[in-house]
């Protein structure tokens, strides 16, 4: 398996996280919020997308701080720099500082930066021949 292979395959696996964290949820744990943790997986799906097409770029990201150089510095990023920096700086507040999203907030603010990261890496995939990108479609999930 390539190196962006493993990653789109990883990015599937986050989303069938995601769909389990935006369930109903059982009425032993009906008094918790899990918008940190939807939040913390979107921005983990934007990251790994990234990380599959940096691979194709034949940049190998060993962390985070790697990762805001490239955006930063390729331009086929610029466009989704910001978006990307939302999403991260969203994830860290709601794992380290405990913050909880409204829905509407992560409908509206933040499932918007992740379309746009994704559709940037998927037209990039695309570009370069890659035909097997998986569908990742988050916002019917949190919608129910």
């Amino acid at each position: 398996m390539l190196p962006f292979e493993k990653y789109l395959a990883l990015v599937s696996h986050d989303l069938k996280l995601f769909d389990l964290v935006t369930r109903l949820i059982p009425s032993s744990a009906s008094k918790e919020d899990f918008s940190d943790w939807q939040v913390t997986i979107l921005f983990y799906m934007a990251c790994i997308f990234l990380k599959a097409a940096c691979s194709l770029l034949g940049e190998d990201v060993q962390d985070h701080f790697m990762m805001r150089q490239i955006i930063n510095n390729r331009q086929e990023f610029y466009s989704i720099a910001k978006a990307y920096r939302h999403l991260e700086e969203a994830s860290r507040d709601a794992r380290y500082e405990g913050r909880v999203f409204d829905k509407q907030y992560i409908l509206d603010r933040l499932i918007p930066k992740f379309n746009s990261v994704r559709d940037c890496i998927v037209d990039l995939l695309k570009q370069k021949n890659i035909s097997n990108i998986p569908s990742i479609e988050v916002e019917p999930l949190l919608k129910r």
